[in-house]
């Protein structure tokens, strides 16, 4: 069976706002959401198949930014959504396309009420001590933009509150798929308590308990973490 996987993954700072334009048009389908994006070209991540492009970005909003994914036919929208229009901060980070599953990981500084996790979800929360950026990991369906299926992913300090993790930085493509048709995903992590928060398959892991590293997370389609593996550098 072949599996065809795309992803791309680029960098963004705050000062990268250039270009901005909004879109608000779709001739192909009314009934599909096209809202008006702002969008910020140096924050943009794409993937392409046929003749359509799923792109992901944010928008910085005063002092607040928040992440979007729009699908494009040439230059005709077929959907456009905000994902998140809370005062949290949040990106799109990386892509992935396998037939109709998008798979995004957004990046998100807690107060977030607009992401949320799905039932049997890995983690349900972002968690306590908001600051630290962790990702929302949400499979998208790409013919409607709507999220079917989404997981909260962050390491926790000793004290119960939430520590960063975030798509790791070195890595064109880190959302893949494997060879079952799950999602791999590639983290740079910093200190994990050694509760199997980010390796259950494997009970403790002591290269958790280091500030660095890499992760690596297998995902069922319905975000259920299957397996999880931490590397130290």
């Amino acid at each position: 069976m072949f599996t065809l996987s795309l992803a791309f993954l680029g960098s963004c700072k705050k000062d990268d706002l250039t270009d901005e334009s909004s879109y608000s048009q779709n001739t192909e389908n009314n009934n599909l959401l096209v809202e008006t994006i702002q969008r910020n070209s140096g924050s943009e991540k794409t993937v392409s198949i046929g003749d359509k492009t799923y792109i992901i970005g944010y928008t910085q909003l005063n002092n607040n930014q928040d992440a979007y994914a729009l699908c494009m036919r040439g230059a005709e929208i077929v959907w456009a959504r905000y994902y998140d229009k809370s005062p949290d901060d949040s990106r799109g980070e990386a892509l992935a396309l396998s037939g109709n599953n998008l798979i995004v990981a957004f990046s998100c500084t807690g107060g977030n009420t607009d992401f949320e996790a799905t039932s049997g979800a890995f983690q349900i929360s972002y968690g306590a001590g908001g600051g630290p950026k962790i990702l929302y990991l949400a499979k998208i369906n790409a013919q409607t933009g709507l999220i079917e299926n989404a997981t909260f992913i962050g390491c926790k300090l000793n004290n119960g509150n939430t520590n960063t993790i975030r798509v790791q930085d070195d890595n064109p493509q880190p959302i893949t798929f494997t060879n079952e048709g799950n999602i791999r995903v590639m983290a740079t992590k910093a200190y994990d308590r050694a509760d199997g928060r980010l390796t259950p398959g494997n009970g403790d892991d002591q290269d958790c308990l280091v500030s660095g590293g890499s992760w690596e997370g297998i995902f069922s389609m319905n975000m259920q973490l299957i397996n999880g593996n931490c590397f130290p550098d």
